[in-house]
Parts: C-alpha cells; structure tokens; sequence
C-alpha cells in the first residue's frame, strides 16, 4: 500500500445500533469488522442506525453526506442489513460515493428473499405474502444498484457467491476472536456438548433432540446444553422436561454470559437439514465455536462441512438423527478423536481472526483491478 494503514481513511456504514450490545448473528459482524479495522490502526468514520427506523437514517445519511463535503475517504465499507434498506436515502448514499469514485465494498450478508421455502414453516397469510413480494422486489432493486455502483461484493461462500453474476466478487466469511479460554485437557464424563443459536425446525432443534434421545437410550453418554432465544423455543412448544437430565436449556447471550458455557463444553454442535439455503450458509456461530476452540460436530451442509473439513476443527455427518446419534456413540467410545482436533484448534482459530477479514478487504480495495472470483 501507498501509506500506512494508520494514514488510511474508512467511511464504515453500518445498519446496527454500535452502542447496544449484539442479539443475533447479523448484528455481531458489523461490531466485529469494526473492531478489526480499528486494531489495523485505519482510521474509521462510523455512520450506523438502524434499518427499521427511517428518522435514525435520515439523520445517519445527512451524517455521511456532511462528511463527504469535506472529506475524500480511501474507502468505503458498508455491512448492510439482513433485509432491504428502507430509506431511499441510503441507495442515493451508494450512488454518491460511486460517483466521487471512492472505492465501496459491500458485504451481501442474506439471501433469504431468494428462496422462500426457507423463510416461511406454514402457509402464509395473503398480508404477509404481499409483503413477502414487496420485500423482494426491493431487494432485487436494490442489487441491481449494488451491481453498478460498489466496487467489491462480498459474500460468506463460494456456493453464495455462485447465484450472483457480478464484475468483481470476493469471500469475506465469518471470523474468530481470541476469546479468553483455554483448550480442555481433560473430558466430562459423559461428554457434554453445547449449541447457541436460533429454536426452530429448520434450525435443526428436532434432529438434535432425537439424535441425542437416541444416543442416550440406555445410558447417558452425552448432555446438552442448548442455547437459544426463550420467545423461539416457546413457539416451538416442546417440553423441556421431556428430556431430562441430559438437556439443560439457557437463554442467555453476550460473550460474558456465553464463556462460562462453552469452558464447560467439551464439543460444540451444529445438527441442521440440509436446504439450498443453507448449503451456501456460511454460519457465524461456528467461528464462534473455535474462537473458544470448540471441535465441533456437523451436518453435511455444503459449506458449513467446507468449514470443518479445510480447517480440521470437528467431524461431518449425515443430516439425519441416526447418523449423529452414531458419531455421540463413537465418540463416547474414542474420545482421543477429540485430542487429534484438538491438536490443531488454535493454529485454525489464528488463521480465521476478524483482522485478516478486515486487512483483506484493505487489501482488495487498494488493489480493485486484482483477479475477479469465477462467475461460472
């Protein structure tokens, strides 16, 4: 690079509340990029309000507008919401650093609106169906924008990336943190396993509680601690107490709550069923999980498996109750396969930090004629 990084200006353009501490996965990357740059030593100009709240971007967009009179960053880096921008105020903001040609990098984070077979469990309402379409023609709008006016996309996977036809891609997938942990020695017996996340079906909460009712049969070879919204899985209905003693159910989040958990965790888990969506997913949490240096099991969603299987951080099955109630089994039986993923968790936890996602999009942008992932 030309200057420093400490000499580098970022216009960073964020849809979250920075002030509020995270509540979902969407909201924990944008604080985490932030953080990345800032250990860079960039120097950032933080525009942030959230999407829902049209008031709060006006007045975000006025912020960024007043900025550009008077300043001509190096780069932009925007991480959009889950959903569509709903101020059109936003989209001319895009327009305008397109036109100054500051080059803009913008992470595309969901792609639900493409495939509604995965947001919706039951049959909608005709109201929420007219919404449905309206939110994804505002997307679809909107990405023809993204497509003439920022510089770099960028998506979580390969297979994500692969829907879009665009003049320069790249990956940015989810990164660790040195969380403030150590690597186990020594097991529980019975091995006790851990999950944080959403409460639904598609989340994988059925499989995993059969797989586990399976595994547990005839004696308690492992326990679960499932950590999850309480509104999600009251919808679900299931009876905690159905699954005693091997299930401990928490509704916590936040790195302070969450650290005692995983310390007492000897492997974490991600049982989900396979769907187009999320075979391109590539899931937050499981950074998480080796961010407190978590081997971690899985099922074979195409890029969640690409994760396990490339790092060497946990196992691969099957996406059915059998397949993981024999790996608990096995697993149970030969415990030393968690020392041989545990050998090399760190040096995987060290290659994926937040930082080198950060200094990667630097990089991109200081070089913006660079080699273009394959549209094919």
């Amino acid at each position: 690079m030309v200057r420093k990084l400490k000499e580098k200006e970022l216009l960073y353009i964020t849809f979250i509340n920075i002030e509020s501490p995270p509540d979902s996965g969407s909201a924990v990357r944008p604080l985490k990029m932030l953080q990345a740059f800032k250990e860079l030593g960039v120097q950032v100009k933080v525009i942030s309000g959230q999407t829902n709240r049209i008031q709060e971007r006006k007045l975000a967009v006025k912020e960024a507008m007043d900025y550009l009179k008077l300043h001509s960053p190096d780069f932009c880096y925007i991480e959009p919401p889950s959903g569509p921008m709903f101020y059109s105020g936003d989209l001319n903001l895009i327009r305008l650093l397109h036109r100054q040609n500051i080059p803009t990098g913008l992470f595309y984070r969901d792609a639900y609106w493409m495939f509604p077979e995965y947001s919706f469990e039951t049959k909608l309402s005709l109201i929420k169906w007219l919404k449905f379409i309206v939110i994804r023609a505002m997307q679809k709008h909107q990405l023809k924008i993204f497509t003439k006016c920022i510089t770099v996309m960028y998506f979580p996977s390969k297979t994500m990336s692969g829907f879009f036809k665009l003049k320069r891609k790249e990956l940015l997938p989810p990164g660790c943190f040195l969380a403030d942990t150590y690597c186990k020695k020594a097991f529980n017996n019975p091995l006790h396993y851990i999950f944080v996340g959403g409460a639904a079906i598609n989340h994988g909460t059925v499989l995993t509680l059969e797989a586990f009712t399976m595994a547990n049969r005839k004696e308690i070879i492992a326990t679960l601690t499932y950590v999850c919204p309480k509104e999600q899985w009251k919808r679900l209905g299931i009876n905690v107490q159905n699954y005693r003693p091997w299930l401990t159910l928490v509704h916590t989040s936040g790195d302070e709550n969450l650290k005692i958990l995983y310390d007492k965790a000897d492997v974490a888990i991600l049982t989900a069923p396979r769907t187009t969506y999320r075979d391109f997913a590539a899931p937050i949490k499981l950074m998480e999980y080796l961010s407190y240096l978590k081997p971690i099991l899985v099922t074979n969603c195409t890029e969640t498996a690409r994760i396990i299987s490339e790092n060497h951080i946990g196992w691969v099955v099957e996406e059915n109750s059998q397949s993981i109630c024999d790996k608990l089994l096995e697993l149970a039986d030969n415990p030393d396969e968690i020392h041989e993923i545990k050998k090399g968790i760190e040096s995987a936890r060290e290659k994926n930090l937040w930082i080198h996602r950060a200094e990667k999009v630097i990089y991109d942008l200081d070089n913006t004629v660079s080699s273009t992932l394959s549209t094919e």
